[in-house]
């Protein structure tokens, strides 16, 4: 019987000889993967600045799963097919990191979204443990009650004494009470239509923008009215 899915649970791909750790490829012959992290590493650690290294030498004790530093969060009856391909794209590229769908039932009630960033939190903190994922930034992403779920697990991580670098609610919707930072993150943009009722408490806002369903994953949209906000603290250098 042929199994895929071997060293560390991964996928191993014949026609290649790597295995697909979905941020990279892992090449086992040479036990390295096949392109650069986006995390450039700490000068005390000196294993860290090896970007092509796998696990600092020691798969016996380590692995690296995905390499993922941002969560997108789909909204209310909907799933993660909803983040096209090329926002995905753009977003990797605007950080130079990796990108990661967090899919949840997406049903419209308080349980459902609580469970929701429970899960989430505890995927980000079980990455967070890593050995290297220490000091990389959070960054959540969440689209209508997807923001909802979002605002919540970063009060969950923060708990945890994890703080969330880049959050983003878009098209999120207050219609309870229970939906509200209960600590600071280090930047929160929050961008809706005017024509929906929002939650316009705790971020910048803008509008009249995209329609509600196709807002949160509009490459234009974010290029002109989030980008320039997020370039402002993490892509423009500190003069």
């Amino acid at each position: 019987m042929s199994n895929p899915y071997q060293y560390s649970g991964e996928m191993y791909e014949e026609q290649t000889g790597f295995y697909d750790l979905r941020a990279r490829y892992y090449d086992p012959k040479v036990g390295r993967f096949a392109s650069e992290d986006t995390y450039k590493g700490q000068v005390e650690n000196p294993l860290s600045l090896n970007r092509y290294v796998y696990v600092y030498n020691n798969p016996l004790r380590f692995v690296d799963p995905t390499g993922h530093d941002a969560w997108l969060v789909h909204g209310t009856f909907s799933d993660n097919s909803t983040w096209k391909d090329d926002f995905v794209r753009y977003f990797k590229d605007l950080y130079k990191e990796d990108v990661r769908k967090f899919e949840w039932t997406g049903e419209n009630n308080n349980t459902a979204r609580v469970k929701a960033a429970q899960s989430l939190a505890s995927e980000i903190i079980k990455w967070r443990s890593i050995k290297g994922n220490e000091k990389k930034p959070i960054r959540l992403i969440g689209h209508s009650h997807g923001g909802n779920v979002a605002i919540l697990t970063a009060n969950v991580l923060e708990h945890e004494g994890i703080q969330v670098d880049t959050l983003v609610t878009i098209a999120t919707p207050v219609r309870e009470f229970e939906y509200y930072l209960e600590y600071p993150v280090v930047q929160h943009l929050h961008v809706y239509n005017e024509r929906d009722a929002v939650q316009v408490n705790g971020g910048r806002e803008y509008g009249p923008i995209e329609a509600h369903s196709v807002m949160h994953s509009n490459v234009e949209m974010w290029k002109k009215y989030i980008t320039p906000y997020l370039a402002e603290f993490y892509v423009k250098p500190k003069r």
